[in-house]
């Protein structure tokens, strides 16, 4: 196969700068940004099993920075680490931090970030070599650890016994309300130069049309708002700026127990796991390819989604990789039907989405429709834990729609992303062959495998919407709907 990432060239036109209009104007320091997001963040840790968790990452990336970072072009800087160097075999390596503070006044010491990395990771073997160098030794070959190092998971945190976590980060948490409001202020000593802020607000979960209607978003500076909602925001003679199709909407049926389902008590009265359609490991694999031949990618992202977003046939987008054009797209509705008389099929598959998430409604209902015409009888159903994978543990449900953030602009480190932060449940051979790889070829190797079984089926790339306010400058979109707030800046008085 060969190499099919797009130059990152092309990237560096994604970005998405907001509000270039005032390029002559001098950025000022001062002022509060505030800002809207659409979903309750009740904690700012990184490693924190939560709901939501892109705009917990959102917020988390104002105290909390990783060894290294993607750039608005895709490509690997350092952050935290100034320089880095594999040994031979590329299962070891070694990492030089750089001097920094954290937001408490200590310095940042190798022993922090060989603590913070070990949370992040068990398996990894990590050596302090003095204050300032450490180096990390992978169960096997890692030849993109820089890359891995960039994503939210690995942020470095100094984490206290009273549980307090300090960072280096632009911005200090000076107020925290879980769930409804938090107040970050700049941080005079960071290394990277004070931002032009001083601080930032961030209200949680609030609905944005109400909030259009009763303030025309008038003390608000950003917001983020849902695709059903751009209409209203529109007809209001708002902009709103659209992310690349980024955000993967994809139904994924999860793996059976360890040993199985298992077969009922006799005489309970409930039917067999091996009846129709199931077997001792769940949905019958040609159930689950019934599904995803049935599906109508196309109506779902150019009817339904309103051209803002595009159907999905892998795990990555066709804009970040190149590839995705060689995995099946067009439904199949006569093969629907052959498999799901081949396999059998249950009285219901039950899929169970985001209650919250009005675009994972839609798609939801209409899946149904796709399914039932293929003769498969899919129920879909609202449920509020959906989006974290201790919640999803207790869902009576054979199947869930989830919305997963793409965490980079970089395929290895996004699809790495993807793959660790447990939302897909792979299998370890599968996070494994994502790890291992070192090739474009290898990452669509990987990509195959993952939904060869359709365990995991892609439905839709989604697009993230991002609606500023004029007197807001330098505010950066990334094209995976990311923020990139370094040069940010507000106007006076306003």
């Amino acid at each position: 196969m060969k190499r099919c990432f797009l130059p990152l060239l092309v990237l560096s036109s994604l970005l998405l700068p907001m509000h270039q209009g005032w390029a002559g104007t001098r950025p000022r320091y001062g002022g509060t940004a505030r800002t809207l997001v659409q979903h309750k963040v009740t904690s700012l840790d990184p490693l924190a099993d939560t709901d939501y968790a892109e705009d917990r990452n959102r917020l988390a990336s104002l105290l909390f920075e990783t060894l290294t970072e993607i750039d608005a072009q895709g490509r690997l800087r350092p952050r935290l680490a100034v320089s880095w160097q594999p040994e031979p075999g590329s299962r070891v390596w070694r990492f030089q931090i750089r001097p920094a503070s954290l937001n408490d006044g200590s310095v940042l010491t190798a022993s922090v970030v060989g603590a913070s990395l070990k949370a992040a990771s068990p398996e990894w073997r990590i050596v302090v070599n003095g204050k300032q160098a450490i180096s990390i030794e992978t169960p096997s070959p890692v030849p993109h650890l820089p890359e891995l190092l960039s994503l939210p998971r690995f942020a470095i945190v100094k984490r206290l016994a009273d549980g307090t976590m300090i960072g280096t980060g632009p911005f200090k948490l000076s107020e925290w309300q879980p769930g409804e409001r938090a107040l970050f202020a700049a941080n005079e000593e960071y290394w990277g130069g004070r931002p032009y802020l001083d601080a930032m607000e961030v209200r949680m979960g609030l609905s944005l049309r109400e909030h259009l209607i009763e303030h025309q978003l008038g003390a608000d500076h950003a917001a983020e708002p849902t695709i059903d909602q751009l209409h209203t925001l529109e007809q209001a003679g708002q902009s709103v700026a659209l992310s690349r199709p980024s955000d993967l909407l994809v139904v994924i049926f999860p793996p059976p127990p360890p040993n199985g389902w298992g077969e009922p008590a006799v005489g309970s009265g409930a039917v067999s796991t091996q009846r129709i359609g199931r077997d001792a490991k769940g949905i019958h694999p040609k159930l689950r390819e019934a599904v995803a031949s049935a599906i109508n990618r196309f109506a779902i992202s150019n009817v339904l989604l309103q051209k803002r977003s595009r159907p999905a046939g892998a795990l990555l987008p066709q804009w970040l990789t190149g590839y995705e054009f060689a995995f099946p797209l067009d439904p199949n509705p006569d093969q629907a039907r052959r498999l799901r008389t081949e396999a059998g099929a249950p009285a219901t598959i039950r899929l169970a989405y985001d209650y919250s998430d009005t675009v994972a409604k839609m798609v939801a209902e209409r899946i149904a429709v796709d399914a039932r015409e293929a003769g498969i009888n899919l129920q879909p159903f609202g449920d509020p834990h959906v989006t974290s994978k201790s919640g999803r543990k207790s869902l009576n449900a054979d199947a869930v729609l989830l919305r997963i953030p793409l965490q980079s602009i970089e395929p290895y480190s996004a699809l790495a992303g993807l793959a660790l932060a447990n939302d897909l449940e792979l299998s370890s051979e599968t996070t494994a062959s994502i790890l291992d790889a070192v090739r474009p070829e290898d990452l669509f190797e990987a990509e195959r495998k993952a939904i060869a079984d359709y365990r995991l089926i892609p439905v839709a790339h989604v697009s993230e919407a991002l609606w500023l306010n004029t007197t807001i400058h330098n505010w950066q979109q990334l094209p995976n709907g990311g923020w990139k707030l370094d040069q940010l800046w507000v106007e006076a008085g306003r």
